[in-house]
C-alpha cells in the first residue's frame, strides 16, 4: 500500500501539536467550500438512523443516479469509495495484463501486482492532451487480442496529476477500437470539476459493456472521510461484481449525506467555477517566481515543474513546518524531475500558500 497519497493531515498534526482540520492542506483534490446549506441540519436531525442498519444496496442512491443519466439503476453500484473498484476488479475479472498511462493514480498499479498480474506501460504522456490522444491511438493497436484472457486498462480522466483531460467522444473512439478483448476502467473521479456531465463524461455517451466508469463523490462534494463512490456499468464486469457485493458496504450515514448532495446539482456548479478561479489565481502568482514551471492542465489542481531552485522535497518539508500541505509528486511513476501538485482552497488561503512560497524562495 502506498503512503504517499495527499492529505495525510494526521502525521502533520501530530508533529506540529495542533488539530488535524487546522492543517491547510493543498494536497487533497477536494472541494474547499463549506457544505449546501442544511447539509449539517439534515444530518443531524437524522443522526437517530445510525441505530439502524443502511440500506443494504444503497437502493435511494442509485435510483437518484439512474434518473440523473437516464440509466437504469442496476447499471450502478455503489461501495465504500472508488479504491473498492480499482481493487476489485483486477481480482473478479482476472486479466491476463493490466496496461496503464503513465503518470497516473498509483493505486490502479498497487491493485493489479497485489493480484499477480502483469502489468504493462502504454507510455508516457505528461504533455498536452492532443498528443495523450494520438499516443494512446497508437498505443491500444498492440494490445492483446486475447478473448478468454481479456486485458483491463486503467484511463484515469482527467488525469492524475497531469490533468490531461480527454473529450469523452475521442476517449469512446479509441475504446471501441478493441470492443472484444479489453475492459476499460474510466476513473471519471475528477470529470464533475472539468464541466458538467454531459461535456465531462463518458455517462453521457452510449458505452459498449467493456467499459467501466468509475466516479468518486468524495472529491466534488469534499467528504472523502465518508468512503463513498460508484462503479457503472452495463455488462459482464458490473455483474460479476454485484454477485460479489458485500451488503451493507457503505455506512448509513454516508447513505444519507450523498442522497442530499445528488439532489443539489447546483452546488457542483460551485465548487467547479470557485476552483478553476482560484486555480488561476494560484497558477499566475507561482508561474511568477523563479523556478516554477506549470504544467497546462483542465482540472481544478495544478502540477508544477520544479527547475533551478529547491527541490520538491525541500519545499514541502519546509512548507510543512508551517503547517501547509502540498502533494510532493515525486512518486508519480512516469515524471521525469521534480514536480509538485497544488489543489486549491478558499482565496484567502491561497493568498497564504503564495506568501509563504514567495518568503522561502527568499
Amino acid at each position: 500500500m502506498l503512503f504517499g497519497h495527499g492529505g495525510d493531515v494526521y502525521t502533520i498534526a501530530r508533529q506540529l501539536g495542533i488539530r488535524p482540520e487546522e492543517v491547510l492542506d493543498f494536497s487533497s483534490n477536494c472541494s474547499p467550500l463549506p457544505y449546501p446549506q442544511g447539509f449539517k441540519e439534515y444530518l443531524c436531525d437524522n443522526i437517530d438512523q445510525m441505530h439502524l442498519l443502511p440500506e443494504v444496496d444503497c437502493a435511494t442512491i442509485r435510483q437518484l443516479l439512474a434518473t440523473r443519466y437516464s440509466l437504469d439503476r442496476n447499471d450502478f453500484l455503489i461501495g465504500s469509495g472508488t479504491t473498492q473498484w480499482i481493487f476489485g476488479l483486477p481480482r473478479i475479472l482476472k486479466p491476463k495484463r493490466v496496461y496503464i498511462a503513465y503518470p497516473t493514480y498509483a493505486d490502479y498499479e498497487d491493485a493489479s501486482l497485489s493480484e499477480g498480474i502483469e502489468v504493462c506501460s502504454l507510455g508516457s504522456f505528461p504533455n498536452g492532451s492532443k498528443e495523450m490522444e494520438n499516443r494512446l491511438l497508437e498505443s491500444v493497436d498492440h494490445l492483446d487480442d486475447d478473448k478468454l484472457t481479456r486485458s483491463l486498462v486503467f484511463i484515469c480522466n482527467p488525469n492524475n496529476p497531469t490533468g490531461l483531460f480527454i473529450k469523452p467522444e475521442r476517449l469512446l473512439e479509441v475504446i471501441n477500437r478493441k470492443p472484444d478483448s479489453t475492459t476499460w476502467i474510466v476513473d471519471e473521479s475528477y470529470a464533475p470539476f472539468v464541466d458538467e456531465d454531459s461535456f465531462s463524461s463518458l455517462l453521457s455517451l452510449r458505452c459498449p459493456e467493456n467499459v467501466v466508469i468509475l466516479r468518486s463523490f468524495s472529491k466534488i462534494y469534499g467528504i472523502p472521510g465518508l468512503r463513498v463512490g460508484c462503479m457503472v456499468n452495463t455488462g459482464i464486469p458490473g455483474r460479476r461484481l454485484a454477485r460479489q457485493m458485500r451488503p451493507w458496504a457503505v455506512n448509513r450515514m454516508a447513505q444519507l449525506a450523498l442522497e442530499f448532495l445528488l439532489k443539489h446539482p447546483e452546488f457542483e456548479k460551485d465548487v467547479r467555477q470557485i476552483c478553476q478561479d482560484e486555480k488561476e489565481f494560484i497558477v499566475e502568482a507561482l508561474s511568477r517566481m523563479d523556478g516554477f514551471y506549470y504544467v497546462e492542465g483542465r482540472c481544478h489542481y495544478a502540477l508544477f515543474s520544479l527547475k533551478g531552485g529547491l527541490s520538491a522535497q525541500e519545499l514541502t518539508e519546509a512548507l510543512k513546518r508551517k503547517g501547509i500541505l502540498i502533494r510532493n509528486c515525486n512518486n508519480f511513476k512516469g515524471l521525469q524531475g521534480e514536480y509538485i501538485r497544488i489543489s486549491p482552497r478558499l482565496h484567502m488561503d491561497n493568498k497564504r500558500l503564495v506568501e509563504e512560497i514567495a518568503s522561502l524562495l527568499e
